[in-house]
């Protein structure tokens, strides 16, 4: 490359650099902005609403498909610690969420990822080699000193009613911001596949601010509910799925528990 083109070059990247900046500087603020699944501020709108939203045009965006993974036998089993909680739920107008008591966590790779909450999306956002199930479950962990997050995905496929889904799919709450509060315990792991087998990748939250925190942990193998307890959760919050994101070079990993 001569110095001529490397100058050119360089007054690109300076260009490219200052639009961008540019365009950041004319993003509103994200206070009272309200994005949807749905219509002109749907997913593809989400990184030009505010200005704490533009990550959703990044390039470690979730979810994905999960096709083409390599086996990585130097991963390690998630450990998982896990204590029972009382019943939180809530309707946030976008998902329903169940609030897990404080106490319980994963260890992974050495850091611990406390579990904060889980909740639902219909259909499931991840699919596998192409095929999505009707329905998905992120369960949320966070490293308490780093601020990075463990997501582990079970996808739910129809099949036979779910014990632990049984529970609570008579008291979901309908409105927007209401809650369901019951002295009623469970334990997270009972929402897992007898199988722990996973695929993993670096990515983000599926929904704004799209933060690219994220290691997924998606379980190979599926868990069955009924379907009057899919629709349960779909009647509520709808199709609440992001589609799906170029990996963008990212590489995706199989590991056989």
């Amino acid at each position: 490359m001569t110095i001529r083109h490397t100058r050119l070059l360089l007054t690109l990247l300076a260009i490219s650099f200052l639009l961008i900046s540019c365009k950041e500087d004319e993003l509103p603020p994200c206070t009272d902005i309200h994005w949807e699944y749905e219509g002109e501020d749907g997913p593809d709108a989400w990184g030009e609403l505010c200005v704490d939203y533009t990550t959703c045009a990044g390039q470690a965006q979730s979810p994905v498909n999960l096709a083409g993974a390599i086996y990585d036998p130097a991963s390690l089993d998630i450990a998982q610690s896990y204590s029972a909680s009382t019943t939180h739920i809530l309707n946030n107008g976008h998902t329903i969420q169940f609030t897990y008591d404080a106490g319980s966590s994963i260890l992974v790779n050495g850091e611990s990822y406390e579990l904060l909450q889980f909740h639902s999306h219909t259909h499931s956002e991840h699919s596998v080699s192409g095929i999505s199930s009707p329905m998905e479950l992120h369960f949320v962990h966070k490293n308490l000193t780093t601020g990075n997050l463990a997501v582990i995905g079970v996808l739910v496929e129809e099949g036979a009613e779910n014990e632990v889904l049984k529970l609570f799919t008579e008291h979901l709450p309908a409105a927007k911001d209401s809650t369901y509060e019951a002295a009623l315990t469970y334990e997270a792991q009972d929402l897992f596949p007898e199988d722990r087998s996973y695929f993993t990748y670096s990515g983000s939250l599926t929904t704004p601010p799209c933060s690219e925190i994220v290691t997924w942990f998606v379980m190979e193998q599926s868990i069955q509910a009924s379907a009057a307890q899919i629709e349960a959760f779909e009647a509520l919050q709808h199709e609440n799925a992001r589609p799906l994101q170029e990996l963008d070079g990212r590489v995706i990993r199989y590991h056989s528990w």
